[in-house]
């Protein structure tokens, strides 16, 4: 079990969900992506990609369906903000967890509150932890990050650059030179060889 997760809204756990659930499901494996957010953005990506056509090479599932869910080898799990129990019981369940981050002083300090969040679970052992920078710009504040980041001990297994094309690509696949980041977790993390 993936799981993407962050007490903080807004900071890119669907568009991280789906690239992974995308790049596992391209290469050929059975793919579940859980969308256990209220606001089901995972589910609407699915219903946008079936209203026009596009096959997704996974599945989005909601909490019932994934009590039914038949075999996969990868189960893709979207968490909801500010819900310490869901991110705890996700995390306690995970064999890999990702966390993503915007760049920004005011980021580092929420990210606290999911690093403390994790410390209190008795995670599996050898879990794979993974931070991953999200919108990031040409600028001094994103260039600081991952140094910031990887001085405190948080492993950076990925870079998101900031671009209208992962906006545009919601209801579809995320065009081809736009998934090497999630490749780049997935190997950086032991995911994939």
């Amino acid at each position: 079990m993936i799981s993407v997760l962050s007490r903080k809204g807004g900071v890119g756990k669907t568009l991280l969900s789906v690239g992974i659930a995308q790049v596992l499901g391209e290469r050929g494996h059975r793919v579940a992506l859980l969308d256990r957010d209220p606001e089901g953005s995972a589910m609407g990506w699915q219903h946008g990609a079936q209203a026009v056509g596009t096959a997704l090479p996974y599945q989005v599932i909601g909490p019932i369906e994934a009590t039914r869910l038949d075999r996969v080898e990868f189960l893709v799990v979207d968490t909801p903000p500010n819900d310490m129990r869901t991110l705890q019981d996700t995390a306690r369940q995970s064999h890999v967890l990702l966390v993503p981050l915007l760049p920004g002083a005011g980021e580092m300090d929420r990210l606290q509150e999911t690093v403390q969040a994790l410390s209190k679970v008795e995670l599996q052992d050898g879990v794979q932890l993974g931070f991953v920078l999200n919108r990031l710009e040409h600028d001094n504040v994103s260039s600081a990050m991952k140094p910031a980041l990887e001085e405190l001990g948080y492993p950076v297994v990925a870079q998101i650059r900031k671009a209208v094309d992962y906006q545009r690509a919601f209801g579809q696949l995320i065009p081809a030179h736009l998934t090497a980041p999630f490749r780049e977790a997935l190997t950086a993390l032991e995911v994939l060889e």
